[in-house]
């Protein structure tokens, strides 16, 4: 007889399932979804985080990056993913100019997902320069999700979709890691930063970190579902994306012949 799964099957899944499930060594998985049928397949799989990403953007309107994408346009999706699915905790993604001005905006926006998207949670990019708004939305009862690495968000000051984290940088991003922790974040993504890096903010952070292009010591690794990233990023760590792009065409493809 099987032994019965720690994770919840008649609720959603909590933030603190979340931190539990690091602490006896279980890791996860969180996508990103954008729509009822996949988001319910893929907790049918075992993911355990949907994230409603401001990548939808790129991958579901066709804009080259995330900066289009706003409020308005992101909680039809939040709303959609949350009715297709029973147990996965819904992450919402706050877009770019929904936080940068301040605490106000910052808790404006986030408690809109709550309200009207029914999301449990909401992530944001950055580091210290953020921690008044994560503060604030915690101390509201928001869970927050962090983001450090490679920041989409921030493209046109990076200047190219590449790994982040290295030498000095990567010591930046570890001091912004820990006050994200200190200021309430629930857990961190970890995107496009070399794997020691990855492992090293893991050994630091008492919350989950999850790796996105962030190395196998992540206590949890994510993807961007239908993700244009691959033809993006310079760096090899997605390669394996293209292969699994072409496999899910090669799939389809073989459906239309068979209707032929």
């Amino acid at each position: 007889m099987s032994e019965p799964s720690p994770w919840p099957q008649d609720r959603r899944i909590t933030v603190r399932d979340l931190r539990e499930a690091t602490q006896r060594g279980d890791r996860w998985t969180l996508l990103t979804s954008y729509d009822a049928l996949t988001a319910g397949i893929f907790e049918r799989a075992g993911v355990r985080v949907l994230l409603v990403g401001d990548t939808s953007a790129q991958t579901v309107f066709g804009y080259e990056s995330t900066l289009p994408a706003t409020m308005d346009l992101l909680i039809p999706l939040v709303q959609a993913v949350v009715r297709g699915t029973k147990t996965a905790l819904v992450v919402a993604d706050l877009p770019f100019g929904a936080y940068q001005s301040g605490v106000s905006q910052a808790l404006h926006n986030a408690i809109r997902y709550l309200k009207e998207g029914g999301a449990q949670a909401v992530k944001l990019e950055g580091g210290r320069r953020v921690l008044p708004q994560v503060e604030a939305m915690t101390a509201a009862g928001i869970p927050v999700m962090g983001h450090l690495g490679l920041t989409p968000q921030s493209i046109n000051a990076l200047g190219s979709y590449r790994a982040r984290g290295r030498g000095s940088e990567g010591d930046v991003l570890l001091e912004d890691a820990v006050a994200l922790e200190r200021a309430g974040a629930f857990a961190v993504v970890l995107e496009a930063v070399p794997a020691s890096l990855g492992a090293g903010v893991s050994d630091a952070l008492a919350i989950p970190t999850i790796g996105v292009g962030g190395g196998p010591a992540c206590d949890a690794q994510g993807m961007v579902h239908a993700s244009r990233y691959y033809e993006l990023f310079e760096d090899a760590f997605l390669a394996w994306l293209e292969h699994s792009v072409a496999g899910c065409a090669n799939g389809i493809g073989g459906c239309s012949r068979g209707v032929r």
